[in-house]
């Protein structure tokens, strides 16, 4: 969380610059994001390439596997483009969580494990629904430009 502000309140939405790394892949985050405005490219790291997962745009979370498993991000958030973020520390969802029925918090945790196990089949296998989209293909530039970004991030 290298590129957070701390000193910010997470009920307010933190604004990032396009080209700005969230999160990498193999970090152990303790926030939960959630899109308020912008978009946000999922990647993940197959040998010397990068491939974008998913396009993430309002409304919808980043990280909620890690943040509820307490493992590290299976894949890379970096703003596509300028983006307004609204965090949700660990603690509070594990807080709300625990405050309903035992059993809760179990199937928080298979779901999140059936959908990690999921996503890997789909990457293993290399599944997709009919063409790729255009918007999850990058160019040699675009690839080289989040290269260059996740490893001044990692180096941080």
């Amino acid at each position: 969380m290298k590129n957070l502000p701390l000193d910010r309140a997470t009920d307010s939405p933190i604004l990032f610059k396009a080209g700005t790394v969230i999160f990498s892949e193999g970090e152990v985050s303790n926030y939960l994001f959630i899109v308020k405005k912008g978009q946000v490219n999922l990647l993940k790291k197959s040998g010397q390439h990068l491939h974008i997962l998913e396009i993430c745009k309002e409304k919808e979370m980043l990280n909620e596997v890690s943040l509820l498993t307490s493992k590290p991000a299976e894949f890379s958030a970096v703003a596509k483009t300028d983006i307004e973020l609204v965090l949700v520390e660990q603690k509070d969802i594990f807080s709300i969580l625990k405050s309903g029925p035992s059993w809760i918090p179990e199937i928080f945790q298979t779901l999140c494990e059936r959908l990690s196990a999921t996503r890997e089949i789909i990457e293993e296998h290399n599944l997709v629904d009919g063409e790729r989209s255009s918007d999850l293909i990058l160019s040699k530039e675009e690839e080289l430009k989040y290269v260059t970004a996740l490893s001044e991030y990692e180096a941080q």
